[in-house]
């Protein structure tokens, strides 16, 4: 463990192996509902050398994992609880030899996973070489694939699995599809006189509710805010002060940079200021540089001259491709569900 980052070791001792954790009483209540051991035990030097560039803070990696184990832990026990499961949660039994194993592994796509391990008898929980789904998108995912989990012989889904097509039993079950003339496969009609009902595939209902995340999963404001939904409220106060407020602290550099480059010098004062007074306000959130508004003004006894928000308003919409969702003449409200990416190349 003194090869992990300190940050690293203080989420273990914090988020994993305090006895209040979420994840441990998670784990304890799987314990309680099944009535047999549950042992998880992360490899987390095999952990971060998968997910360390995908983790620039690593106060963050722990939760993170923590959040994954916990979601199965209280979908396993959601289902295992419920009545109507009762012959799964004796195959369950059976398959684990009543002993719960709960292992963590990294696919190297951008999905999460779920498997059982005849070998090893274990669960194996297949984190996505990315950054890790929140709780609200885990727990569906895992109540609607464990019901599954023994089914399957190679013991593996995750939420890109396709099905694959079916087969066909012979060649009067091809045919040719007069519209494209390629060959097509078709199911066999039933023989004449019989009676065919189709029986509707019937898929585990994903719970109709939400889950806030662990404050602790998510990342610093600085790198959060970095991902969409980008938003961006635009007010005019009159004709000489104009506020931006942004979610995205390079959408308000840029607009400044922008602005600063081609604003007209004022000639009424010796010292020739610029004729627009623009300035970046930093936020009262996050460390580092992060801007979240930013101020034009152009009053000043030297200076008569008037600011309009058609030139801001085209940067915005013609040049950053935010997308308006509400104005009323002196306000205006953006959106942007499109990644900036962090450089041009």
């Amino acid at each position: 463990m003194s090869r992990l980052p300190i940050k690293i070791q203080i989420g273990i001792r914090d988020v994993w192996e305090r006895e209040d954790a979420p994840v441990q009483k998670a784990i304890r209540n799987l314990k309680d509902v099944t009535g047999v051991d549950v042992t998880v035990d992360p490899e987390w030097p095999l952990l971060l050398s998968e997910l360390d560039n995908f983790y620039p803070d690593k106060a963050t990696l722990v939760p993170s994992v923590a959040s994954a184990v916990e979601a199965f832990c209280v979908a396993l026990s959601t289902l295992a609880d419920d009545e109507a499961n009762a012959k799964w949660a004796d195959v369950l039994l059976e398959r684990t030899e009543s002993h719960i194993r709960i292992s963590i592994g990294v696919l190297k796509g951008s999905e999460i996973g779920i498997s059982w391990a005849d070998q090893e008898n274990s669960f194996l929980i297949s984190l996505p070489k990315g950054v890790i789904p929140t709780q609200s998108y885990m727990l569906p995912f895992f109540v609607g694939n464990l019901l599954n989990v023994f089914d399957k012989k190679e013991g593996r889904q995750s939420s890109t699995e396709k099905k694959p097509a079916p087969a066909a039993d012979d060649w009067a079950a091809i045919t040719v599809d007069r519209r494209t003339g390629t060959a097509a496969v078709v199911e066999a009609p039933p023989p004449s006189g019989s009676t065919t009902t189709v029986k509707p595939q019937q898929q585990p209902q994903a719970p109709s509710f939400d889950v806030i995340p662990n404050v602790e999963t998510l990342a610093r404001p600085d790198d959060l805010l970095l991902k969409p939904p980008y938003h961006l409220i635009m007010h005019s106060h009159g004709e000489t002060t104009i506020s931006v407020q942004c979610s995205h602290s390079p959408t308000l550099q840029f607009i400044a940079n922008y602005l600063k480059k081609w604003s007209r010098t004022n000639h009424n004062n010796t010292t020739r200021p610029p004729c627009a007074e623009i300035k970046l306000h930093q936020s009262a959130f996050g460390l580092g540089v992060v801007y979240d508004r930013l101020s034009i003004v152009t009053e000043s006894r030297y200076n008569i001259q008037a600011v309009s928000p058609t030139i801001v308003l085209s940067l915005i919409e013609g040049v950053l491709g935010y997308k308006s969702i509400y104005s009323n003449g002196s306000t205006w409200t953006f959106r942007k569900d499109v990644e900036f990416k962090p450089n041009r190349y």
